[in-house]
């Protein structure tokens, strides 16, 4: 089974895919929530294989904030825990190696080998950090993927948050062709363009 982390489900071929934009059926959590949901997945699959001192870190975590904050939740789990195989393959995307918090994702993510996960990109390294606070991503948001062109990929709840009514906006300022993707559910919209940072960003929309 191959769950993926941080890769735009446009572009993965994983089984199960979790990342912020939901698209067909991928699991959604909020943007920058990718430690909350890295922490709470190792602490389910590898609590009875760790050491103490990871253990100790584990009970302090606070799992109903980090759930409720996430909007990543028990069901969530139940299916990725009801999908696992004797052979499992973790795909780190490049969401991930953008992040604030990358340090700490991918100690966590290393945890994951104990449960028998291939993963292809971790630290091995046990001095945890608390799980960060969530940030909110309130307003117009929009995920930047690789390309450049002046498309927005858009669902039917982005339209309506934002009032589109016409097939040409400005993001930013910058003319955008709005596109309508049946499969993209949810309010965040998708640009092409170049980044360093973390993909998504709250931008204006006129």
């Amino acid at each position: 089974m191959k769950l993926s982390i941080g890769v735009l489900p446009l572009n993965s071929t994983a089984d199960i895919i979790l990342h912020p934009v939901k698209y067909k059926e991928s699991i959604a959590y909020e943007p920058l929530a990718e430690e909350a949901v890295i922490a709470l997945l190792a602490k389910e699959l590898t609590y009875d294989l760790v050491d103490n001192k990871t253990k100790e870190f584990f009970d302090e975590m606070d799992d109903g904030y980090l759930y409720s904050e996430s909007n990543f939740d028990e069901f969530d789990l139940e299916t990725i825990k009801n999908s696992l195989e004797e052979k499992n393959e973790l795909i780190i995307g490049k969401d991930i190696l953008l992040h604030p918090r990358k340090e700490n994702i991918l100690k966590l993510a290393n945890l994951l080998k104990l449960a028998g996960f291939d993963v292809n990109e971790y630290i091995e390294d046990n001095n945890f950090e608390e799980v960060d606070e969530l940030d909110t991503f309130d307003g117009a948001v929009v995920y930047i993927a690789d390309g450049a062109n002046n498309d927005i990929l858009v669902s039917n709840q982005f339209k309506i948050a934002n009032k589109i009514k016409t097939d040409k906006i400005l993001v930013d300022g910058k003319e955008k062709n709005v596109i309508l993707d049946e499969n993209l559910k949810g309010v965040f919209g998708i640009i092409f363009e170049t980044t360093d940072n973390y993909p998504f960003k709250r931008v204006k929309i006129n």
